[in-house]
């Protein structure tokens, strides 16, 4: 995929250029954007395709209060193949797609789906093997969301480095948007090996081309809890 090594830093690049780019950044030359999607936990996510790129990879760009905070893309089965986390520059690229990749085309077939892969993770100078294994099961049922039909899975997966310790372990109710071959996060519970925690990154709004708000960076849902959960205690 040298599309995909040659066009994620690029767009980086364009991120980097200033906080105005920032709130109102274009997919890169060749790319079009489809959908942007409001969720609960105060972030949107935009999603393009480009046209050298391999059939169906997609790039999803998500922005929270403070801005860009990640990039990712998928291949056309939803694997993960890149990805960078703005507030800690790190890089996590797929190693190797391993004896079970993940394949949205099992999932929407037979109703379930199981990975086994490997990733590299880079922050500075610190890099690290990961291995991640899951599954994934449709549950049969279906909700409307903004008008848009969504299948419902059950989701359950672990990471763990080379010496077998746990890294990250994720388990909840994900979203999947047959139409885009599209995978979106819900309502999960998160353990990092020291702390559990629980996050509902739920879609609230899908916006189509054309539509108002295309292109707006600026998250609209979930936005005044999530400074209120972080401003000091008031004194007595």
């Amino acid at each position: 995929m040298k599309i995909i090594a040659t066009l994620l830093p690029l767009t980086l690049a364009a991120f980097a250029a200033g906080s105005a780019v920032a709130q109102s950044t274009s997919p890169p030359e060749g790319c079009a954007g489809f959908l942007t999607v409001h969720t609960r936990a105060c972030t949107v996510s935009h999603y393009w395709r480009c046209e050298d790129a391999p059939e169906g990879t997609t790039w999803e760009v998500s922005h929270d209060i403070d801005g860009p905070s990640s990039l990712h893309v998928y291949d056309r089965e939803f694997q993960w193949v890149d990805a960078f986390y703005f507030n800690t520059g790190t890089t996590e690229r797929l190693y190797e797609p391993g004896p079970d990749p993940i394949s949205i085309s099992e999932l929407l077939e037979t109703g379930q789906d199981s990975y086994d892969f490997t990733t590299i993770e880079q922050t500075g100078d610190e890099v690290m093997k990961l291995n991640t294994r899951g599954r994934d099961v449709a549950t049969g049922k279906t909700e409307v969301i903004d008008g848009v039909t969504l299948k419902t899975v059950n989701v359950s997966s672990e990471t763990r480095d080379e010496t077998g310790e746990l890294i990250f372990a994720a388990e909840g109710k994900q979203y999947v948007f047959e139409d885009e071959r599209l995978f979106m996060l819900g309502q999960e519970s998160y353990f990092d090996g020291a702390e559990r925690w629980q996050e509902d990154n739920t879609p609230r709004e899908f916006i189509f081309p054309g539509e108002k708000g295309f292109d707006d960076f600026r998250p609209r849902y979930g936005c005044n809890a999530l400074q209120a959960s972080l401003l000091p205690p008031v004194s007595q």
